[in-house]
């Protein structure tokens, strides 16, 4: 299915305004792709399904965490240790075993990368007294980025009673981790290796199956859970233009963000002309 032909649409600056009230009317070229879902082109939000619509982001949540954790800009070069509760999270885990420790970057690295659980345990145990501690400091980033209809509690993207954000605001979310150049440089990378303190070797690979098969594919972060199903955030970049594209609640994620994203890239170029 060819994407709609784009139009002018003065409310797009709405969306992307710091207060977000009433949910702009857009094109809507694949219905049934996820329970929400938007794509935007640059700065201009294109075609969008139920985008202000509350739903559980699961681990797209990450990106949020990581931003809060490099609020520490020691963080990188700090040793974070495993502690035996996230040696023991359920996955996605890297396998990061009790008393054992490595590298901020490390850690920082394998919950993007691979959106490991036990090492985003590691780095939120060590930045915050307790879990709703960090919650707090979630829930005021996210209100500094303008993400008016969002409210985390588990920072590793469990679902939990009052966890919810919209595809909109996590537009606002992604825009603001991808100028992170440490999340950025992870988003996109295939393949993570590293070493923990006490000389352990791992190796994982990205959760994000549109790195390496989608042309211009740079990131950014995948999320399921069985109750938020598949969830996606995706940037993809090609001749100087940057398509993004929030999918929540979806069932078949790669097929169609490859889809979505080929067909925004192909429908702008015919504009363009």
């Amino acid at each position: 299915m060819r994407a709609a032909p784009r139009r002018a649409f003065a409310v797009a600056a709405l969306l992307l305004a710091p207060a977000v009230h009433v949910a702009p009317v857009l094109p809507d070229p694949y219905p049934g792709a996820a329970r929400a879902y938007l794509l935007a082109i640059d700065d201009e939000p294109r075609w969008a399904h139920a985008a202000s619509r509350r739903l559980p982001p699961a681990s797209l949540i990450k990106l949020l965490t990581a931003l809060v954790l490099l609020e520490d800009r020691a963080l990188p070069g700090r040793t974070v240790p495993v502690t035996q509760a996230a040696a023991a999270t359920a996955p996605t885990r890297a396998g990061l075993r009790a008393g054992d420790a490595l590298s901020g970057e490390h850690a920082l690295a394998a919950m993007l990368v691979h959106s490991a659980n036990d090492a985003c345990r590691a780095l939120v145990a060590q930045a915050a007294p307790s879990a709703a501690a960090f919650a707090a400091r979630l829930n005021a980033r996210a209100a500094a980025l303008g993400m008016r209809d969002s409210h985390f509690v588990d920072a590793c993207g469990y679902d939990a009673d009052g966890q919810y954000s919209t595809a909109s605001d996590l537009l606002r979310l992604a825009r603001a981790a991808a100028a992170q150049p440490l999340i950025a440089r992870y988003a996109a990378q295939q393949r993570l290796e590293f070493r923990t303190r006490g000389g352990r070797r791992y190796t994982l690979a990205n959760t994000n199956q549109l790195l390496g098969r989608l042309p211009g594919a740079v990131g950014l972060k995948t999320g399921y859970t069985a109750n938020a199903r598949q969830c996606l955030i995706a940037l993809a970049e090609r001749n100087g233009r940057r398509v993004w594209l929030v999918m929540l609640g979806g069932d078949r994620r790669w097929w169609l963000a490859h889809r979505m994203i080929s067909d925004a890239f192909d429908d702008d170029a015919v504009e363009s002309r």
